[in-house]
């Protein structure tokens, strides 16, 4: 029963990649590539990609395998078998080299807020699979988190346990992320700060309560903000809506609360981090004031 489901998890694998390879080997394009299978057995028989004949030309000596003249039909999975036993595979792809014009792939990551932890996501090939590593401030090694990914859209999160919100960011955190499509090996690594990819959530518990001739709006930083204020400061943004249609922005700094004009129609809000001037939150969900409409009718 074992050796058989270990046969169908095999197969799988050979249609196509659904997850990174436990073991994987990368070749020059026309190159010659051994492939060694890790077994105490002498004698094994190989297969690519389920196949027992394989059209390429390849070389057995006990435990090796040489590929002759790696292309791009002589890619994918090579395992090695003792009669029906699956003793052992290595997933073999080309390296890949840029297109012209193309450095490399895209790749943008977000942080909430200063707890360490961001989600990154880019794009590649729709048959490619992704796992990704980061190098800590420490400078250790993360473990390698498997990346989430459909139709060439591909997402990983990742945490630095050793970042510290309180101080100050001396060297850059390092992501490197290896991918593998049917043929081609993909590698490259970007650089960054955790204050450069900052971008808050949207404030929350907006309210609005009416006090005479003025609206009173008061709201509370993002659940997911670090605390304290008087350290990881915001500053917001608030869009209103006239009953003409118009919208007026205002700019609140250092308060969560202020005050508006009666005959405004509905309002959010949306914040920034004063240190990553660059990213605005999301809005929030627009809030309907009561007593809009008799506003406007009062104003024809």
């Amino acid at each position: 029963m074992l050796v058989l489901v270990g046969l169908m998890l095999y197969l799988a694998l050979a249609d196509a990649l659904t997850a990174f390879p436990p073991k994987f080997q990368v070749g020059e394009l026309n190159g010659d590539v051994v492939v060694r299978c890790n077994t105490s057995v002498q004698q094994v028989t190989w297969m690519q990609n389920g196949e027992p004949d394989p059209m390429v030309e390849l070389v057995t000596e006990g435990q090796n395998l040489t590929i002759i003249g790696l292309d791009l039909p002589a890619t994918g999975n090579y395992s090695c078998w003792a009669n029906t036993i699956l003793l052992d595979s290595t997933y073999v792809v080309v390296s890949s080299t840029p297109l012209p014009g193309k450095e490399g792939i895209n790749v943008s990551c977000q942080a909430e807020s200063y707890h360490g932890s961001f989600r990154c996501s880019w794009t590649g090939p729709h048959s490619a699979v992704f796992h990704a590593r980061l190098t800590r401030s420490d400078g250790s090694l993360g473990e390698w988190v498997p990346a989430t990914g459909h139709h060439g859209q591909f997402s990983a999160s990742f945490v630095d346990p050793s970042f510290c919100p309180f101080g100050e960011e001396l060297h850059p955190l390092q992501l490197q992320l290896e991918g593998l499509s049917d043929t081609s090996y993909l590698n490259f690594s970007i650089h960054f700060f955790i204050r450069d990819i900052v971008r808050p959530d949207p404030p929350q518990k907006l309210t609005v309560q009416r006090q005479g001739e003025q609206l009173h709006l008061a709201w509370a930083p993002p659940a997911s903000w670090l605390l304290p204020k008087s350290y990881f400061t915001l500053f917001y943004r608030l869009q209103y809506e006239l009953p003409n249609g118009t919208q007026v922005d205002k700019d609140v700094e250092d308060a969560e609360e202020t005050w508006l004009q009666v005959c405004t129609r509905r309002v959010r809000i949306s914040c920034q981090d004063p240190y990553a001037s660059h990213a605005w939150s999301p809005w929030s969900p627009w809030k309907d004031i009561d007593g809009a409409q008799q506003c406007q009718l009062q104003a024809h």
